[in-house]
């Protein structure tokens, strides 16, 4: 053997020992945490409550009976094909406005709310619908099924829809629509009845 060979031989031997006692020393410690010293209050208070305290407080622990709640029937969530809201709203006025939104987005807010002020400023009803909801949905895309085109017969968000009584439905504005440009279809919508 070479000297080199016996160098790089020891440099070997001796890291492999200090590898092996540095995992028996890490290896060797116990795994028991030390043990916690109690902490002893200088002064114990001792908290005294009053006859009286006890005895309303005995007196307000007994249960109140109350008579069961009768259960409402879910309200209709379809009238005459339309979403419930809609065809009230219908009953009511001559033009409403509905729009259309996805309950978490902000521009959605924004723009039922430029379409309710639309809605105001011509004098029609308004309704707001959440497109997520399958009550709302499912009617209204039946209800748009008769739409020319493909695009027509989608519900998307934001939307506005402008509808004349009974059930016709007289414009359809997609995307973000201003409040002036909803209150012109309201009104366009009362003038062609």
């Amino acid at each position: 053997m070479t000297q080199r060979v016996r160098i790089f031989a020891a440099a070997g031997f001796v890291a492999v020992l200090a590898l092996g006692g540095g995992f028996l020393l890490l290896g060797g410690q116990s795994s028991t945490p030390a043990a916690v010293k109690q902490i002893k209050p200088l002064h114990p208070v001792k908290h005294q409550v009053r006859k009286s305290a006890r005895k309303k407080a005995r007196k307000t622990t007994h249960a109140v009976r109350r008579a069961p709640k009768k259960k409402r029937a879910p309200a209709a969530a379809v009238i005459d094909g339309m979403p419930a809201a809609v065809a009230v709203a219908l009953r009511s006025s001559p033009v409403v406005v509905v729009a259309l939104y996805a309950p978490d987005s902000d521009i959605d807010r924004l723009a039922t709310a430029e379409a309710q002020q639309g809605a105001e400023l011509a004098g029609a009803a308004f309704v707001a619908l959440d497109v997520t909801s399958e009550r709302v949905a499912a009617p209204l895309t039946s209800l748009l099924t008769g739409g020319a085109t493909a695009a027509d017969r989608v519900l998307d968000d934001p939307a506005v829809l402008v509808f004349q009584s009974p059930r016709t439905l007289f414009v359809r504005l997609s995307g973000w629509t201003d409040r002036d440009t909803v209150a012109q279809a309201a009104a366009n919508a009362a003038g062609a009845q």
